[in-house]
Protein backbone atom coordinates (compact mmCIF):
# COMPACT_ATOMS: atom_id res chain seq x y z
CA UNK A 1 0.00 0.00 0.00
CA UNK A 2 1.29 3.44 -0.90
CA UNK A 3 0.13 6.99 -0.25
CA UNK A 4 -1.75 6.24 2.97
CA UNK A 5 -3.24 9.16 4.90
CA UNK A 6 -1.78 9.55 8.39
CA UNK A 7 -3.80 12.42 9.87
CA UNK A 8 -5.49 11.90 13.23
CA UNK A 9 -8.99 12.95 14.21
CA UNK A 10 -11.56 12.71 16.96
CA UNK A 11 -14.29 12.31 14.37
CA UNK A 12 -17.04 14.58 13.07
CA UNK A 13 -18.17 17.51 15.17
CA UNK A 14 -21.89 17.12 14.47
CA UNK A 15 -24.54 14.81 13.07
CA UNK A 16 -26.75 15.43 10.10
CA UNK A 17 -30.48 15.71 10.61
CA UNK A 18 -31.71 13.46 7.81
CA UNK A 19 -31.38 9.75 7.14
CA UNK A 20 -30.49 9.98 3.48
CA UNK A 21 -27.60 7.52 3.71
CA UNK A 22 -29.89 4.81 5.04
CA UNK A 23 -32.06 5.24 1.96
CA UNK A 24 -29.08 5.20 -0.40
CA UNK A 25 -29.21 8.93 -1.09
CA UNK A 26 -26.16 11.21 -1.24
CA UNK A 27 -26.48 13.57 1.72
CA UNK A 28 -23.04 15.17 1.29
CA UNK A 29 -20.20 15.10 -1.19
CA UNK A 30 -17.23 12.77 -0.71
CA UNK A 31 -14.72 15.49 0.09
CA UNK A 32 -17.07 17.14 2.57
CA UNK A 33 -17.59 13.89 4.47
CA UNK A 34 -13.85 13.19 4.49
CA UNK A 35 -13.17 16.69 5.78
CA UNK A 36 -15.66 16.23 8.61
CA UNK A 37 -13.70 13.15 9.70
CA UNK A 38 -10.48 15.18 9.84
CA UNK A 39 -8.86 14.22 6.54
CA UNK A 40 -6.82 17.04 5.01
CA UNK A 41 -6.69 15.43 1.59
CA UNK A 42 -8.46 12.65 -0.29
CA UNK A 43 -6.91 9.46 1.18
CA UNK A 44 -7.88 7.47 -1.92
CA UNK A 45 -5.95 9.68 -4.32
CA UNK A 46 -2.48 8.34 -5.09
CA UNK A 47 -3.09 5.17 -3.08
CA UNK A 48 -2.27 1.96 -4.91
CA UNK A 49 -2.68 -1.66 -3.89
CA UNK A 50 -0.76 -4.59 -5.36
CA UNK A 51 -3.72 -6.83 -6.08
CA UNK A 52 -3.83 -10.37 -7.39
CA UNK A 53 -5.12 -8.92 -10.66
CA UNK A 54 -2.18 -6.52 -10.89
CA UNK A 55 0.31 -9.34 -10.40
CA UNK A 56 -1.41 -11.37 -13.13
CA UNK A 57 -1.28 -8.38 -15.49
CA UNK A 58 2.42 -7.90 -14.77
CA UNK A 59 3.23 -11.52 -15.67
CA UNK A 60 1.10 -11.49 -18.81
CA UNK A 61 2.44 -8.14 -19.98
CA UNK A 62 6.04 -9.31 -19.61
CA UNK A 63 5.29 -12.36 -21.76
CA UNK A 64 3.45 -10.25 -24.34
CA UNK A 65 6.37 -7.83 -24.67
CA UNK A 66 8.96 -10.59 -24.95
CA UNK A 67 6.80 -12.32 -27.58
CA UNK A 68 5.83 -9.06 -29.33
CA UNK A 69 2.24 -10.20 -29.09
CA UNK A 70 -1.18 -8.58 -28.92
CA UNK A 71 -3.06 -8.80 -25.63
CA UNK A 72 -6.44 -7.43 -24.51
CA UNK A 73 -6.85 -6.66 -20.80
CA UNK A 74 -10.53 -6.42 -19.94
CA UNK A 75 -12.53 -5.51 -16.85
CA UNK A 76 -15.12 -3.09 -15.49
CA UNK A 77 -14.21 0.53 -14.91
CA UNK A 78 -12.47 1.14 -11.60
CA UNK A 79 -10.61 -2.18 -11.45
CA UNK A 80 -7.24 -0.46 -11.93
CA UNK A 81 -6.39 -1.69 -15.44
CA UNK A 82 -4.47 1.41 -16.51
CA UNK A 83 -2.63 1.72 -13.21
CA UNK A 84 -1.60 -1.94 -13.25
CA UNK A 85 -0.31 -1.71 -16.83
CA UNK A 86 1.54 1.58 -16.24
CA UNK A 87 3.34 0.25 -13.16
CA UNK A 88 4.22 -3.01 -14.92
CA UNK A 89 5.64 -1.11 -17.89
CA UNK A 90 7.76 1.10 -15.61
CA UNK A 91 9.58 -2.00 -14.42
CA UNK A 92 10.63 -2.87 -17.97
CA UNK A 93 12.85 -1.05 -20.44
CA UNK A 94 10.21 -0.14 -22.99
CA UNK A 95 9.35 2.46 -25.58
CA UNK A 96 5.64 3.05 -24.87
CA UNK A 97 3.38 4.68 -27.46
CA UNK A 98 -0.06 6.09 -26.65
CA UNK A 99 -2.75 7.46 -28.96
CA UNK A 100 -3.84 10.76 -27.41
CA UNK A 101 -7.14 11.22 -29.27
CA UNK A 102 -9.95 11.80 -26.75
CA UNK A 103 -12.68 10.05 -28.75
CA UNK A 104 -11.43 6.51 -29.23
CA UNK A 105 -14.41 5.60 -31.38
CA UNK A 106 -12.99 7.77 -34.15
CA UNK A 107 -9.38 6.60 -33.88
CA UNK A 108 -8.17 5.42 -37.27
CA UNK A 109 -5.03 3.63 -38.39
CA UNK A 110 -3.62 7.00 -39.50
CA UNK A 111 -3.83 8.24 -35.90
CA UNK A 112 -1.96 5.17 -34.71
CA UNK A 113 0.74 5.59 -37.38
CA UNK A 114 1.27 9.23 -36.43
CA UNK A 115 1.45 8.36 -32.72
CA UNK A 116 4.14 5.74 -33.41
CA UNK A 117 6.22 8.15 -35.47
CA UNK A 118 5.90 11.07 -33.03
CA UNK A 119 6.64 9.03 -29.89
CA UNK A 120 9.52 7.04 -31.35
CA UNK A 121 11.36 9.77 -33.27
CA UNK A 122 11.89 13.50 -33.62
CA UNK A 123 10.24 13.47 -37.04
CA UNK A 124 6.88 14.70 -38.25
CA UNK A 125 4.61 12.16 -39.93
CA UNK A 126 4.61 12.41 -43.71
CA UNK A 127 1.30 13.28 -45.32
CA UNK A 128 1.42 10.92 -48.29
CA UNK A 129 0.23 7.47 -47.24
CA UNK A 130 2.90 5.47 -49.06
CA UNK A 131 5.74 7.70 -47.90
CA UNK A 132 4.43 7.64 -44.33
CA UNK A 133 4.30 3.81 -44.42
CA UNK A 134 7.96 3.66 -45.42
CA UNK A 135 8.84 6.26 -42.79
CA UNK A 136 6.99 4.29 -40.10
CA UNK A 137 8.71 1.05 -41.09
CA UNK A 138 12.12 2.67 -40.67
CA UNK A 139 11.22 4.42 -37.39
CA UNK A 140 9.78 1.24 -35.90
CA UNK A 141 12.72 -0.82 -37.06
CA UNK A 142 15.33 1.49 -35.57
CA UNK A 143 13.40 2.00 -32.31
CA UNK A 144 12.80 -1.73 -31.81
CA UNK A 145 16.54 -2.39 -31.94
CA UNK A 146 17.00 -0.13 -28.92
CA UNK A 147 14.01 -1.06 -26.77
CA UNK A 148 10.85 -3.09 -27.03
CA UNK A 149 8.06 -0.95 -28.51
CA UNK A 150 4.61 -1.24 -26.92
CA UNK A 151 1.51 0.36 -28.42
CA UNK A 152 -1.05 1.03 -25.67
CA UNK A 153 -4.66 1.41 -26.80
CA UNK A 154 -7.05 2.52 -24.06
CA UNK A 155 -10.83 2.10 -24.32
CA UNK A 156 -10.22 -0.31 -27.15
CA UNK A 157 -13.79 -1.64 -26.87
CA UNK A 158 -14.73 1.62 -28.64
CA UNK A 159 -12.21 1.33 -31.48
CA UNK A 160 -13.73 0.52 -34.87
CA UNK A 161 -13.22 -2.96 -36.30
CA UNK A 162 -11.64 -1.57 -39.47
CA UNK A 163 -8.93 0.08 -37.38
CA UNK A 164 -8.22 -3.22 -35.63
CA UNK A 165 -7.97 -5.01 -38.98
CA UNK A 166 -5.54 -2.39 -40.24
CA UNK A 167 -3.51 -2.77 -37.07
CA UNK A 168 -2.92 -6.43 -37.97
CA UNK A 169 -1.42 -5.33 -41.30
CA UNK A 170 0.72 -2.77 -39.51
CA UNK A 171 2.20 -5.48 -37.33
CA UNK A 172 3.24 -7.41 -40.42
CA UNK A 173 5.84 -4.75 -41.28
CA UNK A 174 9.35 -6.17 -41.47
CA UNK A 175 12.72 -4.52 -40.81
CA UNK A 176 16.04 -6.29 -41.36
CA UNK A 177 14.36 -9.71 -41.15
CA UNK A 178 12.43 -8.95 -37.94
CA UNK A 179 8.63 -8.96 -37.59
CA UNK A 180 6.49 -7.96 -35.80
CA UNK A 181 8.26 -4.82 -34.64
CA UNK A 182 6.05 -3.96 -31.66
CA UNK A 183 3.61 -5.32 -29.09
CA UNK A 184 0.02 -4.15 -28.64
CA UNK A 185 -1.73 -3.84 -25.29
CA UNK A 186 -5.45 -3.08 -25.47
CA UNK A 187 -7.36 -1.94 -22.38
CA UNK A 188 -11.11 -2.42 -22.53
CA UNK A 189 -14.17 -2.65 -20.30
CA UNK A 190 -15.21 -5.73 -22.24
CA UNK A 191 -13.89 -7.90 -25.06
CA UNK A 192 -13.09 -5.45 -27.88
CA UNK A 193 -14.01 -8.13 -30.43
CA UNK A 194 -17.38 -8.97 -28.88
CA UNK A 195 -19.49 -6.68 -31.06
CA UNK A 196 -17.17 -6.47 -34.05
CA UNK A 197 -17.76 -8.48 -37.21
CA UNK A 198 -15.22 -9.65 -39.72
CA UNK A 199 -12.17 -9.39 -37.45
CA UNK A 200 -11.73 -13.05 -36.48
CA UNK A 201 -8.21 -12.96 -37.87
CA UNK A 202 -7.34 -10.28 -35.32
CA UNK A 203 -9.20 -11.96 -32.45
CA UNK A 204 -7.45 -15.27 -33.05
CA UNK A 205 -4.08 -13.52 -32.86
CA UNK A 206 -4.91 -11.74 -29.60
CA UNK A 207 -4.65 -13.14 -26.09
CA UNK A 208 -7.22 -11.92 -23.57
CA UNK A 209 -6.91 -11.43 -19.82
CA UNK A 210 -9.97 -10.63 -17.73
CA UNK A 211 -9.53 -8.85 -14.40
CA UNK A 212 -11.56 -10.53 -11.65
CA UNK A 213 -11.80 -7.73 -9.11
CA UNK A 214 -10.84 -7.25 -5.48
CA UNK A 215 -10.75 -10.11 -3.02
CA UNK A 216 -12.08 -9.79 0.54
CA UNK A 217 -8.51 -9.47 1.84
CA UNK A 218 -7.72 -6.73 -0.66
CA UNK A 219 -10.88 -4.81 0.27
CA UNK A 220 -9.87 -4.99 3.92
CA UNK A 221 -6.30 -3.86 3.19
CA UNK A 222 -7.49 -0.98 1.02
CA UNK A 223 -9.96 0.28 3.62
CA UNK A 224 -7.37 -0.03 6.40
CA UNK A 225 -4.83 1.91 4.35
CA UNK A 226 -7.15 4.75 3.37
CA UNK A 227 -10.04 5.43 5.78
CA UNK A 228 -9.39 2.60 8.22
CA UNK A 229 -8.80 4.89 11.19
CA UNK A 230 -12.48 5.88 11.17
CA UNK A 231 -13.71 2.28 10.84
CA UNK A 232 -13.98 -0.06 13.81
CA UNK A 233 -12.09 -3.30 13.24
CA UNK A 234 -15.32 -5.27 13.16
CA UNK A 235 -16.76 -2.84 10.61
CA UNK A 236 -13.77 -3.24 8.30
CA UNK A 237 -14.03 -7.02 8.56
CA UNK A 238 -17.79 -6.97 7.90
CA UNK A 239 -17.31 -4.60 4.97
CA UNK A 240 -14.66 -6.82 3.39
CA UNK A 241 -17.05 -9.78 3.44
CA UNK A 242 -19.88 -8.06 1.58
CA UNK A 243 -18.68 -9.11 -1.86
CA UNK A 244 -20.37 -6.07 -3.43
CA UNK A 245 -17.27 -3.90 -3.90
CA UNK A 246 -15.16 -5.56 -6.58
CA UNK A 247 -13.52 -2.41 -7.90
CA UNK A 248 -11.86 0.63 -6.38
CA UNK A 249 -14.48 3.18 -7.45
CA UNK A 250 -17.43 1.27 -5.97
CA UNK A 251 -15.41 0.52 -2.85
CA UNK A 252 -14.62 4.20 -2.31
CA UNK A 253 -18.25 5.21 -2.78
CA UNK A 254 -19.48 2.56 -0.35
CA UNK A 255 -16.87 3.42 2.30
CA UNK A 256 -17.64 7.14 2.15
CA UNK A 257 -21.37 6.37 2.22
CA UNK A 258 -20.91 4.42 5.45
CA UNK A 259 -18.96 7.33 6.90
CA UNK A 260 -21.85 9.63 5.98
CA UNK A 261 -24.25 7.26 7.71
CA UNK A 262 -22.11 7.30 10.85
CA UNK A 263 -22.16 11.11 10.74
CA UNK A 264 -25.94 11.10 10.67
CA UNK A 265 -25.89 9.12 13.89
CA UNK A 266 -23.33 11.40 15.52
CA UNK A 267 -20.74 8.63 15.67
CA UNK A 268 -16.97 9.10 15.47
CA UNK A 269 -16.36 5.79 13.73
CA UNK A 270 -18.19 3.43 11.41
CA UNK A 271 -19.35 0.34 13.30
CA UNK A 272 -20.46 -3.04 11.89
CA UNK A 273 -24.02 -1.96 12.57
CA UNK A 274 -23.87 0.69 9.84
CA UNK A 275 -22.45 -1.94 7.48
CA UNK A 276 -25.22 -4.41 8.25
CA UNK A 277 -27.94 -1.79 8.24
CA UNK A 278 -26.95 -0.51 4.80
CA UNK A 279 -25.79 -3.67 3.04
CA UNK A 280 -26.40 -6.80 5.06
CA UNK A 281 -29.75 -7.11 6.86
CA UNK A 282 -29.58 -4.41 9.53
CA UNK A 283 -29.73 -4.51 13.31
CA UNK A 284 -32.54 -7.04 13.15
CA UNK A 285 -30.17 -9.57 11.65
CA UNK A 286 -27.61 -9.06 14.41
CA UNK A 287 -30.29 -9.21 17.12
CA UNK A 288 -31.52 -12.56 15.85
CA UNK A 289 -28.02 -13.97 15.53
CA UNK A 290 -27.18 -13.28 19.16
CA UNK A 291 -30.50 -14.73 20.33
CA UNK A 292 -32.40 -11.63 21.45
CA UNK A 293 -36.13 -11.27 20.89
CA UNK A 294 -37.91 -8.11 19.83
CA UNK A 295 -39.70 -8.07 23.19
CA UNK A 296 -36.44 -8.38 25.16
CA UNK A 297 -34.92 -5.51 23.22
CA UNK A 298 -37.97 -3.33 23.85
CA UNK A 299 -37.64 -3.94 27.59
CA UNK A 300 -33.92 -3.19 27.55
CA UNK A 301 -34.52 0.13 25.78
CA UNK A 302 -37.74 1.01 27.56
CA UNK A 303 -39.58 1.62 24.30
CA UNK A 304 -42.36 -0.14 22.39
CA UNK A 305 -41.82 -3.17 20.18
CA UNK A 306 -43.11 -1.07 17.27
CA UNK A 307 -40.29 1.44 17.83
CA UNK A 308 -37.78 -1.41 17.98
CA UNK A 309 -39.04 -2.65 14.62
CA UNK A 310 -38.66 0.80 13.09
CA UNK A 311 -35.11 1.12 14.41
CA UNK A 312 -33.90 -2.27 13.24
CA UNK A 313 -35.52 -2.17 9.81
CA UNK A 314 -34.09 1.23 8.87
CA UNK A 315 -37.40 3.10 9.02
CA UNK A 316 -36.01 5.73 11.36
CA UNK A 317 -37.52 8.55 9.29
CA UNK A 318 -40.78 7.70 11.05
CA UNK A 319 -39.20 8.69 14.36
CA UNK A 320 -38.04 12.12 15.44
CA UNK A 321 -34.36 12.63 14.48
CA UNK A 322 -33.14 13.12 18.06
CA UNK A 323 -35.07 10.13 19.42
CA UNK A 324 -33.97 7.98 16.50
CA UNK A 325 -30.28 8.77 16.98
CA UNK A 326 -30.40 8.20 20.72
CA UNK A 327 -32.28 4.92 20.48
CA UNK A 328 -30.16 3.66 17.58
CA UNK A 329 -27.03 4.18 19.67
CA UNK A 330 -28.69 2.51 22.68
CA UNK A 331 -29.83 -0.38 20.45
CA UNK A 332 -26.24 -0.92 19.30
CA UNK A 333 -24.94 -0.79 22.88
CA UNK A 334 -27.42 -3.44 23.98
CA UNK A 335 -26.41 -5.71 21.11
CA UNK A 336 -22.74 -5.30 22.01
CA UNK A 337 -23.46 -6.00 25.68
CA UNK A 338 -25.55 -9.08 24.99
CA UNK A 339 -23.13 -10.28 22.35
CA UNK A 340 -20.25 -10.34 24.81
CA UNK A 341 -18.57 -7.09 23.75
CA UNK A 342 -16.70 -6.92 20.45
CA UNK A 343 -15.51 -10.51 20.10
CA UNK A 344 -18.97 -12.08 20.28
CA UNK A 345 -20.47 -9.29 18.18
CA UNK A 346 -17.85 -9.96 15.51
CA UNK A 347 -18.87 -13.61 15.38
CA UNK A 348 -22.52 -12.61 15.07
CA UNK A 349 -21.86 -10.09 12.29
CA UNK A 350 -19.46 -12.26 10.29
CA UNK A 351 -21.08 -15.65 10.78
Amino acid sequence: MQGINKEGSDGPAFALSGYGAARGEKIMGKLEILAEFGFERDPFRGTYLDTTDALRIKRVLKMAVESRAMVAITGDRGLGKTEAVNLAMKEMELAPVRVMAADKEWVGIGDIERALILDLSQESARRTREIRARQLRRVLGEASRQREVVLLLEESHRIHGQTLRSLKSLREMEWMGRSPLFSVVMLAQYDPFREQRGIDEVRLRTDSVSMKGLTAGEVREYVEGTVGRVFEDDATESFSRLGQAKNFLDLQEMAVGLMGRAMELGKKKVSPFEVFETYGGGLQEIRKRIGMTNETMAKELGISKASVSLLETGKMDRLSPEFGREQYAAFADVLRKNGGEKEKTRKAVNQ
